[in-house]
C-alpha cells in the first residue's frame, strides 16, 4: 500500500486543467494534470490496482515525496531528522563578536541596553587572553568535527579586524589539519569595508567569503534610521560605494533591508538606486522584519509590522525584484532546528561570554558560561540555562504538530517562542505567503502581468 503525504499543498495552476503541488517535506515541486492529481486525494491504494501508466505517475511522485509506502509515518521521520541535525556533535557553529562597540546608533538595534538589559561588558576588543581561550576550545573539539562555521558579528566586527584576522587565520590552519569543512560569514553596516585598502583583500584571504550588508530605502530613509554615532553625515553614500568594492572583489553580498511600516514603501526606491549603479547581479537582495524583541528597542514596538502584513508586502516586493530583472524568489527549504538549539552553536562575546542566541549577546546575565573553563563544571544556572535552548522544540506544542508547513519552518524563531508573547512558537511567513512564493518561483515572469 501507498498513501499521500500529509504535507503535500495543491493550487490551481496558469492552466485550468493542471495544478502546482508542492511537499513541504522534500520541498519538492511538480506541475501535474489535474487527472493525475486525483491520485493524491486518496487516502491509500495497491499498486496493482492501479493501471501501468498510473504505476509509472506513482513511482514519479514517490521520489519527491508527494506518495509514500504506508508504513511510514513522516512525522516521526521529520522529529529524526530535526534531532539527528541539533544533537551531532560533528558540526560547530560560532558566532563571534570581537567587539560589541559600534560607530552606528541604528533606531532599531536590539543591542541597545534597556530595563533589566546588560550589555556592559570588561573588554571592548576581544583580548589575546580570550582569543587563545577560544583557539583551545576550537582545538579541543577539532580531533570530533566535520564542520565548523564561523559568523562574525559585533557590534561592528570590522571595528576589530586585527582580532578577526588573527582568529581566521588559526581557525582556517585547525580546520586544514584535522580535514574540516570551513566556511565564514560576516554581518556589518558595511561602513567600514574601506577603512584601509588590505581590509577586503584580508576578507578574502582569510575565507570570509559572504558579506551581509543593510540599506534600509534610499538615502534620506536610510540615513535617518542607520546613523553615525557621532550624527556627522550620510552613511549610505559609503556603505554603496562598499558593496561595489566587496563585489569588485568576488565577494558575496546579500543585501539586507529592514522595513517595518515606517518605511515599507520606501524600499522599490532602492531598486531604483541599485539598477542605477549596475547593482542588479547582487546575489541576494532580501527584506528583514523588523521586531521589537529586546528592551532596548522597545521603542520601535508600534511601528513593527505583523508577519501577516510583512508577508503581503514582501510578496510584492519579490515579484518587483523578478519583474525588474533582479536575483529574487523566495524557495522554502527544509528547516533545521534553530542555530540556538543546536548543541555545538554559540554565541561568544569579547569577554568570551557565551550564550546560545544571538539577542542575548552581551547581556551577561543570560550567559551559558565562558569561554575559559567551559569544559569543566558550571553553575546551575547557566548549565539548565544552556539546557533550556537545547530541549527546545516546535513538537512541543499542538499547532506545529498538525501543521503542514512544520517541515519548513520548525517553529520558527525560537527565542520569540521562548521569551515574548505567550510562549508559543512565532509562524513565519510561509504561513501567509507559501503559494505565492512558489508561483511567483514557478512562472516570475507570468505574475506580473
Amino acid at each position: 500500500m501507498v498513501k499521500p503525504s500529509i504535507y503535500n499543498f495543491i493550487w490551481p495552476a496558469e492552466q485550468q486543467d493542471k495544478v502546482i503541488v508542492f511537499n513541504s517535506m522534500t520541498t519538492a515541486l511538480i506541475e501535474l494534470d489535474k487527472d493525475c492529481a486525483a491520485v493524491l486525494n486518496k487516502p491509500g491504494f495497491a499498486l496493482e490496482e492501479l493501471s501501468f501508466g498510473d504505476r509509472l505517475l506513482v513511482a514519479g511522485l514517490k521520489e519527491g515525496g508527494f506518495v509514500l509506502d504506508d508504513e511510514i509515518d513522516e512525522l516521526q521521520v521529520l522529529k529524526f531528522n530535526y534531532n539527528r541535525q541539533k544533537y551531532d556533535p560533528g558540526r560547530m557553529g560560532l558566532t563571534i563578536a570581537p567587539t560589541m562597540l559600534c560607530n552606528f546608533a541604528c533606531t532599531y538595534c536590539f543591542e541597545q541596553p534597556g530595563e533589566g538589559d546588560r550589555r556592559d561588558g570588561g573588554h571592548s576588543i576581544m583580548p589575546e587572553p580570550v582569543r587563545q581561550e577560544l583557539v583551545d576550545f576550537v582545538a579541543r573539539a577539532a580531533k570530533n568535527l566535520k564542520s565548523l562555521q564561523v559568523i562574525w558579528y559585533g557590534g561592528e566586527p570590522l571595528l576589530a579586524q586585527d582580532v578577526i584576522v588573527e582568529l581566521s587565520e588559526k581557525f582556517i590552519s585547525l580546520a586544514a589539519e584535522n580535514n574540516i569543512a570551513y566556511s565564514a560569514y560576516m554581518v556589518t553596516n558595511g561602513y567600514l569595508a574601506d577603512e584601509n585598502r588590505w581590509t577586503v583583500q584580508k576578507l578574502k584571504e582569510n575565507r570570509i567569503s559572504t558579506i551581509q550588508v543593510t540599506l534600509d530605502g534610499p538615502p534620506e530613509v536610510h540615513n535617518r534610521r542607520r546613523m553615525l554615532k557621532s550624527g556627522r553625515g550620510s552613511t549610505f553614500e559609503r556603505i554603496l560605494n562598499n558593496i561595489k568594492l566587496l563585489l569588485s572583489q568576488g565577494l558575496a553580498v546579500h543585501l539586507r533591508i529592514n522595513v517595518d511600516r515606517s518605511n515599507m514603501e520606501n524600499a522599490e526606491e532602492l531598486l531604483d538606486i541599485l539598477e542605477a549603479e549596475n547593482l542588479k547581479d547582487i546575489q541576494n537582495i532580501y527584506l528583514g522584519q523588523v521586531h521589537a524583541d529586546t528592551a532596548g528597542c522597545k521603542s520601535v514596538e508600534s511601528s513593527c509590522a505583523t508577519t501577516e502584513e510583512f508577508t503581503r508586502f514582501s510578496c510584492a516586493f519579490h515579484r518587483t525584484l523578478a519583474h525588474r530583472g533582479f536575483k529574487a524568489g523566495r524557495y522554502p527549504r527544509s528547516a533545521v532546528s534553530c542555530s540556538a538549539n543546536y548543541l555545538n552553536a554559540f554565541v561568544i562575546d569579547p569577554d568570551g561570554d557565551m550564550y546560545k542566541c544571538w539577542h542575548e549577546v552581551g547581556n551577561k546575565p543570560l550567559a551559558v558560561g565562558n569561554i575559559a573553563g567551559f569544559d569543566k563544571p558550571r553553575d546551575r544556572q547557566q548549565r539548565m540555562r544552556e539546557i533550556r535552548w537545547l530541549t527546545w522544540e516546535p513538537f512541543a506544542y499542538a499547532g506545529c504538530l498538525s501543521c503542514k508547513l512544520v517541515p519548513v519552518c520548525m517553529g520558527g524563531c525560537s527565542y520569540r517562542a521562548m521569551h515574548a508573547g505567550d510562549n508559543q512558537p512565532d509562524c513565519l511567513e510561509w504561513k501567509y505567503g507559501l503559494e505565492d512564493y512558489i508561483k511567483l518561483r514557478c512562472r516570475p515572469t507570468e505574475m506580473n502581468q
